[in-house]
């Protein structure tokens, strides 16, 4: 993976959720998790059911209404207002919130869960490097095991005074790529430090502390992207694929400290200063400010978010020949809006731009930008399908193509690209979903960017399973 690699992208609105993500206090906006679903696989969120989430500001994907609005849900029929779901064991005796039977009790002080995930995303072209154009989140033809995802945490569940939380995630798989940061997994220049196999290793993607309470409190550490839609755990994606916007138009993970305040049920407001994308030393080393808002309407049923992230970074990922290195500004938005359509269906758009000072080729302001939309529809608890279209442009050939060594699909990829993916999320057992989709790319441009540089299009068949522990 090359050193552009880590400079991708991550989200502000945890997807099927995002966003993410379990946090460690109500206050976390990637915890804003309404009762889930029997897929809304990251859950336990905390203890508020109704609480913003923690690292994105984002809403999590839902599938549709919460089950005390259809009075389905997975915990042997039972309500959602019952204290426990007791249908299988010990490990499941815990509030209706979580929907999975773990191998830990989450009732403790200090929680452990996490989950597995392994799939094939076939391409038709059968590319000779086996991989799926410039990707690099699923990006080989040939199957992957993605995850092996652990996380510990401490929730902060008073109300005031001050309150301590914390919480350390571990990934293994074929994703780790995405999760590394500048200074720990790797060094400075890019370099591994961790892991020398392109294909699996180790990372770190959060480890942090809170204090505060429900309603304000401040984050240190190493955590997660605010900025986005969809999220490096897939637990917290509807689709195995990602969209561009997840693969090449921000940061995945920052350094830093991270403020949130809840001033009321509908309103959660985020700022902080982080050592810019993916890094913990980088050799520049220069704050980012990082900051959000986001608006909930229950009754309505709709919620909007807009976050932003601005600073000084290297200027050419690429590493092109026709971009003079330097350090300068680069900022990224994202602006989401979701909508509940009856009791079943949701509406997500997300609207995002990204630019680069000085690193347009030769000279100027490089711009990526583009439009994301996602409409899922709960067909019973066991079955949910979605369906996501995509628009992305990248001005320079700046962000495309930040992937793996060895992928011939690489940057300079100049033009304008397009996605349709369907899907759907069966989960035939308890701890148990599976993701099959069929996903479309095409691309508008002076690059070949697909099929080892022989094709504009490319028509992506696979699936998934993802297990709950």
């Amino acid at each position: 993976m090359s050193a552009g690699l880590l400079d991708g992208v991550n989200l502000f609105a945890a997807l099927p959720t995002r966003p993410e993500e379990l946090g460690t206090s109500t206050l976390a906006l990637d915890d804003a998790k309404d009762p889930p679903v029997a897929n809304d696989i990251e859950a336990l969120p905390s203890n508020d059911a109704k609480a913003p989430s923690p690292t994105t500001m984002g809403g999590a994907y839902r599938g549709g209404c919460p089950y005390d609005c259809c009075g389905e849900n997975p915990c042997g029929g039972q309500g959602c207002c019952d204290n426990e779901c007791g249908d299988c064991g010990d490990g499941c005796d815990v509030p209706a919130i979580d929907p999975y039977c773990r191998l830990f009790r989450q009732d403790r002080a200090i929680r452990l869960r996490g989950w597995l995930d392994a799939g094939i995303l076939g391409n038709t072209q059968n590319p000779g490097s086996s991989f799926n154009g410039p990707y690099n989140s699923q990006e080989v033809d040939s199957g992957q095991f993605n995850q092996a995802y652990l996380i510990a945490d401490r929730l902060i569940t008073n109300r005031t005074g001050l309150g301590v939380g914390g919480r350390v995630d571990l990934l293994y798989g074929g994703d780790y790529n995405v999760a590394q940061s500048f200074g720990l997994e790797r060094n400075r220049d890019g370099s591994n430090r961790w892991n020398s196999n392109q294909y699996y290793g180790l990372a770190l993607p959060q480890a942090y502390g809170d204090i505060g309470n429900t309603r304000l409190q401040a984050r240190l550490g190493h955590f997660y992207s605010i900025v986005g839609y969809e999220g490096v755990q897939s637990a917290t994606n509807f689709f195995y694929s990602h969209a561009y916007s997840y693969q090449f138009a921000g940061p995945f993970t920052h350094w830093g400290g991270l403020g949130t305040w809840q001033p009321g049920k509908r309103l959660t407001v985020q700022a902080g200063l982080v050592n810019g994308w993916n890094s913990l030393d980088n050799g520049t080393n220069q704050p980012a400010f990082m900051g959000g808002v986001k608006y909930k309407n229950d009754d309505a049923g709709w919620w909007s978010s807009f976050a932003i992230i601005t600073g000084n970074e290297q200027n050419n990922p690429a590493a092109l020949a026709t971009v003079t290195n330097a350090v300068a500004n680069r900022t990224r938005y994202s602006f989401l809006f979701s909508k509940q359509i009856g009791c079943r269906t949701e509406y997500v758009f997300h609207h995002w731009l990204g630019s680069q000072a000085t690193g347009y080729p030769g000279g100027g302001t490089a711009l990526w930008y583009g439009l994301d939309q996602y409409l899922y529809y709960r067909i019973n608890p066991k079955w949910r399908v979605g369906a996501r279209t995509e628009w992305f442009r990248d001005e320079g050939g700046t962000r495309v193509g930040l992937t793996e060594p060895s992928n011939p699909n690489a940057a300079p990829l100049p033009g304008t690209y397009m996605s349709w993916t369907v899907g759907g999320n069966w989960t035939p057992a308890r701890n148990v979903v599976i993701r099959p989709e069929l996903r479309w790319d095409t691309y508008a441009g002076s690059a070949r960017p697909f099929n080892d540089g022989q094709q504009t299009y490319q028509l992506l068949l696979g699936a998934d399973a993802i297990v709950q522990f």
